[in-house]
């Protein structure tokens, strides 16, 4: 009898633990990284505005098993916002392996360097909306913006 009964609890405890790691694989994941603007899409210096593209871009790709539908992502640092990002197409699908590059404004690279000269961080807390109401958060290492202020 006791041997039915530890068999019964091991194939309980079994599927309860295939349970959780089926949670934690198909999870969505995103990885988010600084990438610069390519030149050909930049305008001059001097005449831009604080809403054109700036040389600052942050590539965020879909490391998850699932497609993922980005509304918008946010940066912070010590619970601070420091610059909201909406994708302009209303939302972007990313499919699994994907990536998409959303370019800064001006405007939020200007709020970044300025957060940064202040406090002085390597790495900002991301959170990502998802339509759906799904977040996701991670970091993202911002080194231009670090050697900038550190100067």
């Amino acid at each position: 009898m006791r041997e039915l009964v530890a068999t019964l609890a091991g194939v309980i405890v079994g599927w309860i633990f295939n349970e959780i790691t089926m949670f934690f694989r198909e999870r969505p994941k995103l990885t988010f990284k600084m990438v610069s603007t390519p030149e050909t899409e930049l305008i001059d210096k001097e005449y831009r505005t604080k809403t054109s593209l700036s040389e600052h871009g942050i590539e965020i790709y879909n490391t998850g098993k699932n497609p993922f539908i980005l509304e918008s992502f946010e940066l912070c640092y010590k619970n601070k916002l420091l610059v909201d990002c909406h994708i302009v197409e209303n939302a972007k699908v990313l499919m699994p392996s994907e990536s998409f590059t959303y370019t800064l404004m001006e405007q939020e690279a200007d709020a970044l360097q300025h957060h940064c000269n202040q406090e002085k961080f390597e790495t900002c807390d991301v959170t990502a909306y998802s339509v759906e109401g799904k977040k996701i958060k991670t970091k993202l290492w911002v080194p231009l913006f670090y050697i900038r202020a550190g100067r």
